[in-house]
C-alpha cells in the first residue's frame, strides 16, 4: 500500500514565517533577504517529520488576480497587496522546492483551494495540510480525505466540522452562500448568520432545495417573515456567493519539480539555505 499523499496549502507557512521573521517591520523588510523562506522551509520540514511524510506536493496561490474577480470585482478587494519581501522571495521558495524534487502545483489565476479540490476530486491527495476552513469541505467520514491544521497541530474530522458549523462538510459551500465570508469579500445573504444558515441546511440540504419552488411554503416554518422576504430577494446573491466560495475544478493540473515522492525533511530544511 502506497503512503498517503499530503497536499500542503503552502500560503500559511509562508505568511506565518514572514511575520515571525519580521514582525511589525515586514513592510520595510529587504526584498533580497531570504530569511523568512529559510524559516518557512524549516517549518515545512518540521511538519514532514511530525507526520512522517513520504509523498507530498506543495500547492500555491496564483500571484495574478483570481478569475473570481471577473464575476465579482469586490472579491478579496479589501486584502492588502503582498509585501515586497513576499513578492520577491515566495517565487524563490517555490524554485528551491522544485530543485529538491518537491512537486509544486500552481496555475495562473487559480487559488490553492481550486488546485487541491481538483487533485482530491481525481483521487490524488489523501491528507490536506492547511489552515483554510474552506478546504474542510473535502473531509470525508471514511477518512479517505483527511485534514490537518499545521498552525494548530490539529487533526480536523468530519464530526469536528459538524460540531463547529452545524452542517456536513459537503454543505460548507451552501453555508457560505448564506453567511458569506467577510475575509474574502463574499457577501452572502444579509441578516443570515451561522445559526440560521445551519438550521436551514439541516432541513433543506442545499441552496438549490432552499430556493426550490416546491419547498417555498416550508421555508416559512424556519424563517421570520422578514428573513423570508430577504432570502427570496437575495437568491442571485446567495448563488453567486456559493460560486465564489466553491472551487473550480481543472481537468488537468500541472506539476513541476517531482511526482509526489518527497525528499527527506533534512533536504527540505536546507533547500533555501
Amino acid at each position: 500500500m502506497n503512503p498517503p499523499v499530503f497536499l500542503f496549502d503552502i500560503s500559511a507557512y509562508l505568511h506565518r514565517a514572514m511575520y515571525v521573521t519580521y514582525g511589525d517591520r515586514v513592510a520595510e523588510a529587504d526584498p533580497n533577504d531570504p530569511s523568512f523562506i529559510r524559516h518557512a522551509s524549516g517549518m515545512l520540514a518540521n511538519t514532514m517529520e511530525r507526520l512522517d511524510v513520504k509523498r507530498m506536493a506543495i500547492v500555491c496561490d496564483s500571484t495574478e488576480p483570481s478569475f473570481r474577480c471577473d464575476e465579482y470585482p469586490a472579491y478579496k478587494a479589501e486584502r492588502k497587496p503582498h509585501y515586497p519581501v513576499f513578492s520577491a522571495q515566495a517565487p524563490r521558495f517555490y524554485n528551491a522546492m522544485r530543485e529538491v524534487s518537491v512537486a509544486v502545483v500552481a496555475e495562473p489565476r487559480y487559488e490553492a483551494d481550486d488546485l487541491i479540490a481538483s487533485l482530491v476530486s481525481r483521487g490524488v491527495g489523501d491528507i490536506i495540510v492547511s489552515s483554510d476552513k474552506d478546504l474542510l469541505a473535502h473531509v470525508k467520514d471514511d477518512n479517505s480525505v483527511q485534514f490537518y491544521d499545521p498552525m494548530k497541530s490539529l487533526w480536523v474530522t468530519a464530526a469536528d466540522v459538524r460540531t463547529k458549523f452545524g452542517v456536513d462538510p459537503s454543505q460548507l459551500f451552501d453555508y457560505a452562500g448564506l453567511v458569506g465570508d467577510p475575509s474574502d469579500g463574499i457577501p452572502g445573504v444579509e441578516g443570515f448568520g451561522p445559526k440560521t444558515a445551519a438550521k436551514l441546511l439541516r432541513e433543506f440540504d442545499s441552496l438549490d432545495e432552499i430556493y426550490s419552488p416546491e419547498r417555498r411554503l416550508a421555508l416559512g416554518e424556519f424563517c421570520s417573515k422578514k428573513q423570508l422576504a430577504t432570502l427570496i430577494a437575495s437568491q442571485d446573491m446567495a448563488f453567486m456567493s456559493r460560486r465564489l466560495a466553491s472551487p473550480r475544478l481543472l481537468k488537468s493540473v500541472d506539476m513541476d519539480g517531482g511526482w509526489f515522492e518527497a525528499p527527506t525533511s533534512a533536504i527540505v530544511r536546507k533547500a533555501c539555505a
